[in-house]
């Protein structure tokens, strides 16, 4: 037997959908404190039209579509692989970091 899906008021889903909005923490963050589940609040800011995509480097909203011209197109390219380059270096500085404090706690 399944779980009984939780019911939120109209009025609790707008007030998650504008502190979301006017908030600059990820929607992850703000589900979890107003303890409602991740694709819950994501549905209502996309019911709502508020749904967000933020640039990592300008923390921005990004509100043009992908780029069309060639140049633009290896530009983004770039940005991306850098983007990737980084991000493992941080996952194996993590990796690191949680195999040193595991090996401590022993």
């Amino acid at each position: 037997m399944g779980k009984k899906a939780k019911q939120y008021t109209r009025a609790f889903a707008a007030r998650a959908v504008r502190l979301c909005e006017e908030s600059e923490r990820p929607i992850t963050e703000t589900a979890r404190d107003l303890g409602v589940e991740y694709g819950t609040l994501y549905g209502w800011m996309k019911k709502a039209g508020k749904t967000k995509r933020r640039d990592r480097d300008s923390l921005s909203l990004v509100t043009s579509p992908a780029p069309q011209t060639p140049e633009a197109m290896r530009a983004e390219i770039e940005r991306l692989r850098r983007e990737l380059e980084q991000t493992k270096k941080q996952l194996e500085f993590a990796k690191k970091a949680a195999a040193f404090f595991a090996q401590h706690e022993k």
